[in-house]
């Protein structure tokens, strides 16, 4: 009796660890490359066009963080010239100091426009600051877009081998699922939807704080100093 049972829960759990397999190699079955070799070139124009859209989206996000870098680099710069802007100010600030002390007025009024320059400049230095760390933002947002943007396109050269072989009449195609590789293409098409409305939302906001950078920046010339805007 207990050997019966024992071979009853031995046929049981392997019967479940069959179907789970089963499952997913069902699930995970792709097309390899090999099953494409015996498609004649003429009938891979979809394909071949497919891996061209892969690589460029591929190569979008190598340039995408090649310009987060950059702006990570340049937001550096940014926060330096604010140290060095107010160190001005504070070196303005003790001269108007010194000035009112001896009651002159021509020298109190040329340290204070003195002074008034270099605050405007420490003003326009922040700013400065402000628009390169939403610019950090914007390009993190576009990496974030060629992502899903690469995730698109692996579905759909997926999806295009997929068809070759259809077309090809490769019956080994029969154990992937077509409906399941749309579907790859519609959510990875939904996701890039989202990324691209969010990238569009982060350069707009870049593009304001440059704005609001620039006005500040020409205020500071007005006054006559140079504004510590470095690029």
């Amino acid at each position: 009796m207990i050997q019966v049972r024992a071979r009853h829960a031995l046929v049981a759990v392997l019967g479940t660890s069959l179907m789970i397999l089963g499952g997913c190699s069902a699930h995970n079955k792709a097309v390899q490359d090999s099953w494409l070799a015996r498609v004649p070139e003429e009938n891979l124009r979809d394909v071949r066009q497919a891996q061209v859209a892969r690589d460029r989206a591929a190569d979008a996000i190598t340039r995408a963080d090649v310009s987060i870098g950059d702006a990570e680099r340049a937001l550096d710069v940014a926060r330096r010239n604010v140290d060095a802007a107010k160190n001005h100010m504070d070196a303005e600030e003790a001269t108007l100091e010194a000035a009112r002390v001896t009651g002159q007025r021509a020298s109190i009024d040329q340290a204070q426009g003195q002074f008034q320059t270099a605050e405007a400049g420490l003003a326009a230095a922040r700013a400065h600051v402000g628009w390169r760390k939403q610019n950090v933002d914007a390009w993190r947002a576009q990496k974030q877009l060629r992502e899903r943007e690469l995730e698109v396109a692996n579905a759909e050269l997926a999806y295009s081998r997929f068809l070759a072989l259809k077309q090809h009449g490769d019956i080994r195609v029969q154990d992937i699922s077509e409906a399941e590789l749309q579907k790859d293409i519609t959510k990875a098409q939904r996701k890039a939807t989202e990324a691209r409305r969010e990238a569009d939302a982060k350069a707009q906001q870049a593009q304001q704080a440059r704005v609001a950078w620039e006005q500040l920046r020409t205020q500071a010339r007005g006054y006559g100093g140079s504004g510590w805007d470095r690029r």
